[in-house]
């Protein structure tokens, strides 16, 4: 094995130490609400629960700080992925028989295994990718160019309007899933100016409503505020383990999901709040409306002669949000968000860019990239205009890489440039 640089080992201890404290708080936790869920989870799932996607994506992400580190301090890649392996079997392990409320499975296992196993790959090519020579900076460039856009397409996908084909079912007090329990406060349930029962299957989503079978959803519920200790449904309609439309309470704050695409593949439709959409004493008349149509969702509430409502209108920018944690509460926090997520998906083009040379070509590339991501693709898709709070997260993340690179390009002119090469390791 062949020595690094002293300025990767000096980066590969922090990053290994980070790496693996992020990996205990994040695992070993407890978490009693959760339980239940827990105990529905098989040990030997790989996609896990309605929305195994999501837990598959942020579980390959989870070991790559450590598995980087310890790269950059010399291990070796077979090394990384023992220790990769060996740190999530213990894990597991004491989530299975010591740590409650953890769901442990084969999944976590083979996906942080897996993550570790990339992460070591990357870090032996770090240099090359911090201090590329042009030919390598030019395919590095077109490579992020089209992961932005592929990113951005798959979002626009993810976030239409979706509904199950089977056999639609009405749910206010009585579930199969003893994970999921209910308020049982809904006393009428209206879906497209239809009332449906509690309790009953209905028509398959595309013969029982036209507009239902295209993912379009007009529910409104009358209902009895019950006071709450954490997250319970209120309503559901679903098929099978798919969700079309989920009402919950969280205290007093409502929260609505309505599928999308992003079903299909085990991640998480747009979920949207509104606060204090219910009474803070128990027996108040309360109504609730939850609205999907096409690319738009829209949550109100009515009680003591106060109305409250909230809506958003999705963007191809949103995607983030299918593979994290649920619940949206449009605001400057969501554009924000939404924003560093924009400029995080650039910035490693942006930053490649300016090692690629004829900087003519790469900025009109890269104007072209941001036009088609954030202009072209929602028009084509359906969506509305983004906002101009996405545009300038774009052109945040081009001005950080181009700064980054400039940092880079000051550092390799004063601590000299070594052949990529020659650290590489076995």
């Amino acid at each position: 094995m062949t020595n690094r640089p002293d300025f990767t080992r000096r980066l590969g201890g922090p990053l290994a130490g980070l790496g693996a404290v992020a990996i205990l708080v994040l695992t070993l936790f407890p978490n009693r609400e959760q339980g239940p869920y827990a105990e529905l989870t098989p040990l030997l799932c790989i996609i896990c629960g309605p929305h195994g996607g999501a837990d598959v994506f942020l579980n390959l992400l989870l070991f790559m700080p450590l598995a980087v580190g310890l790269r950059l301090l010399g291990w070796t890649w077979g090394r990384v992925v023992l220790a990769s392996a060996l740190l999530s079997l213990s894990v597991e392990i004491l989530q299975l028989i010591v740590i409650p409320g953890r769901d442990a499975s084969l999944s976590d296992l083979v996906t942080n295994t897996t993550g570790g196993a990339v992460g070591a790959a990357l870090g032996a090519r770090l240099v090359t990718l911090l201090l590329p020579d042009r030919r390598i900076a030019r395919r590095l460039f077109a490579g992020a160019l089209g992961i932005f856009l592929l990113v951005l397409a798959l979002s626009a996908l993810a976030l239409q309007p979706w509904s199950p084909d089977g056999l639609v079912r009405s749910e206010c007090a009585e579930n199969d899933q003893r994970a999921d329990v209910f308020t049982r406060s809904a006393r009428r349930v209206t879906v497209n100016g239809v009332p449906v029962p509690c309790e009953a299957p209905l028509l398959a989503a595309a013969e029982w409503d036209r507009r239902v079978g295209r993912g379009a959803v007009d529910l409104e519920i009358e209902a009895v505020s019950r006071r709450v200790r954490g997250r319970a449904l209120v309503h559901v309609l679903r098929e099978g383990r798919h969700y079309l439309t989920v009402l919950a309470q969280l205290g007093r704050t409502a929260e609505f999901t309505s599928a999308t695409a992003a079903e299909r593949v085990s991640l998480y439709g747009p979920t949207l709040r509104l606060p204090l959409a219910f009474p803070a004493d128990s027996g108040v008349p309360v109504t609730v409306e939850a609205t999907s149509v096409g690319r738009r969702v829209y949550l109100a509430a009515t009680h003591g002669g106060e109305r409250r409502e909230v809506s958003l209108a999705l963007s191809p920018s949103h995607g983030w949000t299918a593979v994290m944690i649920p619940g949206i509460l449009p605001s400057n926090r969501l554009r924000e968000t939404t924003a560093v997520w924009l400029a995080l998906l650039i910035l490693p083009a942006a930053y490649w860019a300016w090692f690629a040379g004829r900087p003519a070509g790469v900025v009109a590339a890269l104007a072209a990239a941001v036009t088609v991501g954030l202009g072209v693709l929602p028009a084509l898709t359906g969506y509305a205009p983004v906002h101009w709070s996405e545009w300038a997260g774009a052109g945040l993340g081009v001005a950080v890489g181009w700064a980054l690179h400039s940092l880079a390009a000051y550092l390799q002119s004063r601590c000299g440039s070594p052949s990529t090469s020659a650290y590489s390791s076995p």
